[in-house]
């Protein structure tokens, strides 16, 4: 990097500080005069590092007249215009309250912030408690300016979550239920000041209806997902190619890629996100950290996933924690508008909900094929017109980080995910099927033991073997149903143990950010796993064996599948993997693959043992 370029605010969300420290700035502010038009009180929920408090910021300087830090921006006319009128402003920042031990501390918080407001406006401070020391705040604000007031509340739901995220060891449902009682009496406190207020600007991760402030607020406009604010937060694709240019242009140049080249890896990495289904957003945070730490990029060719370790994913895990998930059962999900608009309360709701909140899902129109391709006017009406959205993960970065986090939920013995998926992206950029089995391997040893006894269970041992008998016609013959019912729970078997270790494999490939489409339909059957990272296409198909002795005459009969089915055919020049699931092993116990007309098996090693198979490439005839 150049010292002609600014300075990037990563992290910064001191509105003042950028403008007065010439940090660089992609202007938003002409969504200010909009919000000011819009409605007496707003609402916008967005996920965690997509600019909410630089918002707040900005929206506290522009209204409190602060016209020189906005010269050159879009709202400079605005603010300097003989109409415009300064108001008082009252900013709460409600992560500060978040997380306190008892409702006496939550009250004493609240109380500190509104005593930092009340010396802001040259007033003194009363009320018995936190709740009447707004109202009173809001009143006698406007009294002494004789302005009405603004008032903007930055994560709303910060005292909530941060209980919800606690240990379940050291969860305390009396302690929530009184902060839900303390917030949602603090902020009816808007309603009845209604007259002494000029706007309200409320923001936060969350929609929480049972807080209260939205049935006592029955006039808060929700912009949470209106198209005429798709892009209010985060990066347009042209907002970044243009802001970002100086930056492209020199990382692009050491790394020997044209500028286009560049930008096409970015957006693929790190572009998607969608809260109106049209228009597609970056992450702020993950977008200035890759360019801050452009050189980490210039020296492997890596990117990095900054949004996963931005901060706190404890809420994600601790929902992920004992759920059969898996990364795939999210992809592709239909939902309505009022899904969209209210996915139901972050701690009570279904996965998908849960997940699009937290920001790991994204909504797109249809297939998202019409925003991704450009063609956003007809995305963006078929939304409007009522038409289905679309989950989708928003990019390679969350699909990784998501991965990531299943791994972490079924790999309690072993942890380092992060170098598995380092190790993993550098041998599929290499065509290194044995290394990238290695990989495999390493993370299905560690997931711990009741996983793979799930996976694994004889259906025998309970029911299913009964109920199946139950199923079968009475006029079968015994010895019939007998068979029938042994064929079907050998069948259900089999596919549990797949779709297990499929989910794992899938997870693993994505967290080595591949391209990765499961169960491929064709018109030969089904592929399990199709993945693409850079040039090199691979098919993978699995099979499960009982143990390592059967399982050369498994991997044999899975390549002799693939190339008499034609697997990959629509491919230019895929690699044929297939690999065999010792159900004894609990793990990859053989591996045969076809790269460049070679067909070879791999040597396969597990912890405490070494299954070798003979790594002489077959001569077919």
């Amino acid at each position: 990097m150049t010292q002609e370029l600014p300075p990037l605010p990563v992290g910064k969300t001191i509105f003042e500080n950028l403008r007065l420290k010439k940090f660089l700035y992609i202007d938003k502010t002409m969504y200010l005069p909009m919000l000011q038009n819009a409605g007496q009180f707003v609402f916008c929920a967005r996920p965690r590092r997509f600019g909410k408090s630089l918002t707040v910021h900005t929206l506290d300087a522009f209204y409190s007249g602060k016209a020189e830090l906005f010269r050159g921006l879009a709202a400079e006319e605005h603010i300097g215009s003989p109409a415009f009128v300064p108001r008082p402003v009252i900013r709460l920042d409600m992560s500060g309250p978040a997380d306190s031990d008892s409702k006496a501390i939550l009250e004493e918080r609240l109380t500190d912030q509104l005593k930092d407001n009340a010396e802001r406006h040259g007033v003194s401070l009363r009320g018995s408690d936190s709740v009447g020391a707004f109202f009173f705040l809001i009143k006698d604000v406007h009294k002494t300016s004789g302005q009405t007031v603004v008032i903007l509340i930055d994560e709303y739901d910060a005292p909530i979550i941060k209980l919800i995220e606690r240990d379940p060891l050291v969860y305390d449902e009396l302690l929530l239920a009184e902060t839900r009682k303390v917030i949602r009496d603090f902020y009816s406190k808007i309603k009845f000041s209604e007259e002494h207020i000029e706007f309200a600007f409320i923001t936060g991760v969350t929609k929480f209806s049972g807080m209260g402030l939205f049935s006592l607020l029955n006039n808060l406009l929700d912009i949470s997902i209106n198209p005429d604010f798709g892009a209010f937060m985060g990066y347009t694709q042209e907002e970044v190619a243009c802001n970002f240019a100086p930056f492209i242009r020199s990382i692009a140049t050491a790394h020997r890629k044209s500028d286009e080249e560049l930008l096409g890896a970015i957006r693929d990495y790190y572009d998607g996100f969608s809260f109106d289904g049209k228009t597609m957003l970056y992450c702020p945070f993950s977008i200035l950290s890759f360019f801050a730490d452009a050189q980490s990029f210039i020296d492997d060719g890596q990117f990095t996933n900054y949004w996963m370790e931005s901060g706190s994913n404890t809420l994600v895990r601790k929902f992920l924690k004992d759920k059969a998930l898996t990364v795939e059962q999210f992809q592709g999900i239909r939902v309505d508008r009022n899904f969209a608009r209210n996915p139901g309360e972050i701690d009570t709701t279904s996965p998908a909900g849960f997940l699009y909140q937290a920001g790991y899902l994204t909504i797109r129109t249809e297939s998202g094929k019409q925003a991704e391709n450009g063609k956003q006017a007809e995305s963006g009406k078929q939304a409007e017109n009522g038409m289905p959205y679309v989950l989708r993960y928003p990019n390679r970065e969350v699909r990784s980080a998501v991965s990531a986090l299943f791994l972490e939920n079924i790999n309690l013995a072993w942890t380092d995910i992060s170098q598995s998926g380092r190790d993993l992206r550098r041998h599929l950029s290499n065509g290194d099927v044995p290394g990238m089995v290695k990989v495999f391997t390493r993370v299905l040893d560690g997931i711990i033991h009741l996983d793979h006894a799930d996976a694994n269970r004889d259906p025998r041992e309970g029911s299913v073997e009964k109920a199946i008998l139950e199923t079968v016609p009475d006029d079968f013959p015994e010895r019939k149903r007998r068979k029938l019912a042994g064929i079907l729970t050998e069948r259900l078997m089999r596919e549990k143990g797949e779709s297990f270790y499929r989910a794992i494999l899938h997870a693993c490939l994505w967290m080595g950010w591949a391209k990765v489409t499961p169960e491929k339909p064709e018109s030969i059957g089904n592929l399990d796993l199709e993945a693409t990272y850079g040039e090199n296409e691979y098919v993978i198909e699995l099979k499960m064996a009982e143990d390592a002795k059967g399982a050369d005459a498994a991997v044999r009969s899975g390549m002799r599948q693939m190339l008499e089915k034609g697997y990959g055919r629509s491919l230019d020049n895929p690699i044929l993997v297939t690999l065999v699931i010792g159900r004894k092993e609990r793990n990859i116990v053989a591996c045969r693959f076809l790269k460049d007309g070679s067909e070879t098996d791999a040597e396969i090693r597990l912890k405490g043992q070494a299954t070798c198979q003979d790594s002489r490439p077959e001569i077919r005839e």
